[in-house]
């Protein structure tokens, strides 16, 4: 595997004029891709030539996402599943420290592999970790919430 620098590139902003397009286009594409079916697009090819795209209600869905991204110009990158990430990349995506996420390796939390003295995450292992924080996160205000009733606390 490559690290994430190697797999994506810079995160992409459309300019204004790119802006206009992807508005029109997303307006036009919302009722398709809400409809969550599968479509067929054509393009016009040269000398009446035209081509004819099948497309799996998902990938309308994404380039619906991708658009309305693209209208808004909010900052967007894609991110391969089995990319590796580099300590500061992964914290980053995490909204954490660097430190924080290291200590987090280290106590196994979180699986990493060295390339030569750098830990390299995989996003695919930083998504699981995500989600597993996440239940820790709902299952705590959960207990939270059953103590502050048990109390009468409500």
């Amino acid at each position: 595997m490559h690290a994430l620098m190697d797999q994506t590139h810079e995160p992409f902003v459309a300019d204004e004029a790119e802006s206009v397009i992807a508005r029109k286009a997303a307006d036009k594409l919302k009722a398709v891709a809400e409809a969550n079916e599968d479509v067929q697009i054509t393009l016009d090819g040269t000398e009446d030539k035209k081509i004819i795209v099948p497309l799996p209600a998902r990938a309308v869905g994404l380039i619906y996402e991708v658009l309305e991204a693209m209208a808004n110009r909010t900052p967007m990158s894609l991110i391969p599943y089995d990319a590796e990430l580099t300590t500061q990349q992964a914290a980053d995506y995490l909204n954490v420290s660097r430190p924080h996420l290291v200590r987090q390796l280290e106590a196994n939390r979180l699986p990493y592999r060295k390339v030569g003295s750098h830990r390299r995450v995989r996003f695919a292992d930083l998504i699981e970790y995500e989600r597993a924080c996440k239940q820790e996160q709902k299952n705590a205000l959960g207990e939270l919430n059953a103590e502050a009733r048990r109390l009468g606390l409500e």
